[in-house]
């Protein structure tokens, strides 16, 4: 037996209150605070105030998200008379609209809304809501609605209270009752004395409860209607098929969990046609008119024209039949294709939206099923990957199904996964003691370690927010918590309609609590902070000097050398304009677009092939790469004959010296420089040694690098020259031997 089908259109009759019981000041509320009545945020406003605002939140989230529902308004307390059932006593109750679909101009009204003059019956309204429901659905199907908002202060008439209970239930319709100012029920139970107000709030919760209603207090409503939300999702189905377990096939609905929330499309309105009478249309819409080259007279119809791609100097035309038949076929699936362990996908692979799938409503063998295969995930702690293809011809996604077991349902949460290239590896150097590739400089104090906890621990938000038992709580939960950016835009989309000619409102507080740290945390946390301060401390470096070298990335390689701004162009004093050319592609390579997969020190490029690999975010070479220049710099020295390979050794040395002081290793060349004085100096490359000495390439002292432990004076007297039968007026020259002898002792 197939399940009854819902109508998506729901009828709204919204009755607000606005009687004389409604326009007690302030100074009568406060005089309940004892009774810990639920709005106690609302102690400067009006009890007709806090109606107009629930109601005008009502008529927002319905304007703006329910776009097929309808909403009729009806006042209680009058001074006049405006129903169907005037005829028959129901008086002091104007029916301002008749359901419909809602209006700006409704917000308008409630803007500029003054107190009644009356006192008007709840339960006469609800009557007149009622016949409002059955002579607009009687023709159509709806989902059928009454909010009630009242202060249960004027008297209420219950000789027809039978009647109306049958009729609510005879017509499938909802009650809901919005108190204002109403008193706490649990305090109202333990009264043994009641006013005549508590005695109408005690009438109108047990009315709500007969008819299968529910009454919300007025601060709890204001919480709930506050936060424009995105139309529900989760009731549409995203996907119906089979779970494909290789043979075994399980029926199961798909359903949208969780998506990204973008800011509405707006559409652009004719200014000219709202100046109209009779507008024919407010859309501005964008047409495209073709013409040929050849023949510009001549409009071509958009079904006549075909797409072109160059190639070479020629143009192939792609037809729609040629773009049909190379398109990539698929069929709507969701095909296991295997099984892992849960730890082997973290959490931040997931991408995108998340969808949970669950047994088909009332299939009992899908249900058993699906079970079966949820509860042995969770036992085994494993996960199905998948691929899910929505329908027919749609995007295919590799994702993985996780189990979910709550006491209420069982379901399946499925995730798309990424490719190698979506994952951003954001590696950073080692900083545990006992790891022998940290560096020390990076390497914490235990009380480092101990103010870095507890400052974690002190701004945890999983136990920043109490529960009405004193429990802690997490604060921000997502399911409480909605976008700043949404809500800030339809609160200022609103401000806009009804003020066209005004600024933009100020940043709610409400939203500004969310994007800002929370008071009592900082407060909290504040020895914490200066803790951390304290034992990470942030000093200016006095001898630190920008580099001009350039860390290539794809990006950088458009605009070698140098980056094109305005102040390219302005002199100094922006009387003229600088006549200065750069040549975007004068450094442009081959090499520079690979380098980000460079990992050896090769010999032909060896500086080049150095600075790509500390160049490298994607992961730490630092280590390899000084190890691996070293190792270069001897091969370079030992190879070669008599002085052909020094100036690239040079160059290497000096490169090696600066990429140590930039990455803060200079005990690493410091350690090299003292082992290759020892190996060549007064020995058999002592003329590469003099080399060294001719350009002053020195160890690195304190006032080029903080982590160095080479102080100036031991820099200074660490270069001493020895005096050598080879003069070395060019320290690089071309290899010229006098004869066979001489190229064969350079060999040995």
């Amino acid at each position: 037996m197939s399940a009854p089908s819902i109508a998506s259109k729901e009828a709204v009759v919204v009755i607000l209150d606005i009687g004389l019981g409604m326009t007690s000041s302030a100074s009568s509320k406060n005089s309940n605070s004892n009774n810990n009545n639920s709005n106690g945020d609302s102690n400067n406003t009006t009890p007709i105030e806090d109606a107009l605002k629930s109601v005008t939140l009502l008529y927002q989230q319905k304007l703006i998200y329910g776009k097929k529902d309808e909403l009729g308004f009806v006042l209680i307390g009058t001074k006049g008379t405006k129903n169907n059932l005037q005829a028959d006593g129901y008086q002091h109750i104007t029916v301002v609209n008749d359901i419909e679909e809602p209006t700006i101009e409704t917000l308008k009204y409630l803007e500029n809304l003054s107190p009644g003059e009356s006192k008007g019956d709840v339960i006469d309204a609800l009557i007149v809501g009622m016949d409002m429901l059955i002579h607009k659905t009687e023709k159509k199907k709806y989902q059928k609605r009454i909010f009630l908002v009242t202060n249960a202060k004027d008297p209420i008439n219950t000789d027809d209270l039978s009647i109306v209970k049958d009729q609510f239930k005879k017509i499938e319709a909802k009650l809901n009752i919005i108190g204002i100012d109403f008193t706490d029920e649990d305090i109202l139970e333990e009264k043994v004395s009641l006013t005549d107000k508590e005695k109408n709030e005690k009438f109108l919760r047990e009315f709500a409860e007969s008819v299968e209603g529910v009454l919300v207090p007025v601060k709890q409503a204001l919480e709930m209607m506050s936060f424009f939300r995105s139309q529900s999702v989760l009731q549409r189905t995203s996907f119906r098929g089979n779970l494909e377990i290789d043979e075994l096939k399980i029926p199961v609905w798909g359903y949208l969990k969780m998506k990204q929330q973008n800011l509405p499309t707006l559409k652009k309105i004719s200014a000219l046609s709202q100046e109209t009478q009779n507008p024919v249309t407010l859309d501005v819409k964008q047409e495209n008119m073709y013409y040929s080259i050849t023949d510009p007279d001549n409009e071509i119809p958009q079904d006549e024209l075909l797409k072109g791609y160059k190639y070479g100097k020629s143009l192939v035309p792609f037809s729609k039949i040629d773009e049909d038949a190379l398109k990539f076929s698929t069929d709507k699936c969701l095909k296991v294709i295997g099984f892992t362990d849960r730890l082997s996908v973290p959490v931040y692979y997931n991408m995108g939206s998340s969808e949970v799938f669950s047994s088909v409503p009332g299939d009992t063998n899908s249900e058993v099923a699906l079970s079966a295969f949820i509860h042995a995930l969770a036992e085994t702690d494993q996960v199905m990957i998948v691929r899910y293809v929505k329908k027919n011809s749609g995007a295919p996604y590799l994702g993985y199904l996780l189990p979910k077991i709550k006491p209420t349902y069982e379901c399946l949460y499925f995730n798309a996964l990424p490719f190698t290239d979506d994952i951003r590896q954001y590696q950073f150097p080692p900083i545990a003691p006992t790891n022998p590739l940290t560096r020390k400089q990076f390497i914490p104090n235990q009380q480092q370690l101990d103010a870095a906890q507890n400052l974690i621990d002190s701004m945890d938000l999983m136990n920043a927010e109490h529960d009405e038992d004193g429990d802690p709580i997490p604060l921000l939960r997502p399911r409480y918590t909605y976008n700043p950016l949404l809500q800030h835009f339809y609160q200022c989309l609103h401000h806009r309609a009804l003020h066209p000619n005004t600024a933009i409102p100020k940043l709610d507080a409400v939203i500004s609590a969310y994007i800002n740290p929370d008071e009592q945390i900082l407060e909290k946390s504040k020895h914490s902070i200066l803790e951390f301060s304290t034992q990470f401390p942030l000093t200016k470096t006095a001898n630190y000097k920008p580099t001009s070298d350039l860390r290539y990335r794809w990006k950088d390689g458009m605009l070698v050398g140098e980056e094109i701004t305005l102040d390219s162009y302005v002199t100094d004093d922006g009387s003229e304009l600088k006549k200065r050319k750069v040549n975007d592609f004068s450094e442009f390579s081959l090499d520079k677009l690979v380098s980000g997969f460079v990992d050896q020190v090769g010999t032909i490029n060896p500086v080049q092939n150095f600075k790509d690999m500390l160049a490298r975010r994607d992961i730490d070479l630092v280590d390899k790469a000084i190890t691996l220049m070293k190792e270069r710099i001897l091969q370079l020295v030992n190879d070669s004959l008599k002085d052909q390979y020094y100036q690239k050794a040079l160059d290497c040395v000096k490169e090696l010296r600066l990429g140590c002081i930039k990455e803060s290793e200079p005990d690493q060349f410091n350690t090299f420089i003292k082992e290759l004085k020892s190996s060549f100096q007064s020995k058999k490359r002592d003329d590469f040694w003099q080399v060294l000495v001719e350009y002053n390439v020195n160890l690195i002292s304190m006032e080029e690098s903080d982590s160095s432990e080479i102080t100036a004076d031991e820099a200074n007297s660490f270069l001493e020259r020895k005096s050598s039968t080879q003069s070395i007026a060019q320290p690089v020259a071309n290899a010229n031997t006098d004869s066979i002898d001489d190229l064969f002792d350079q060999i040995e």
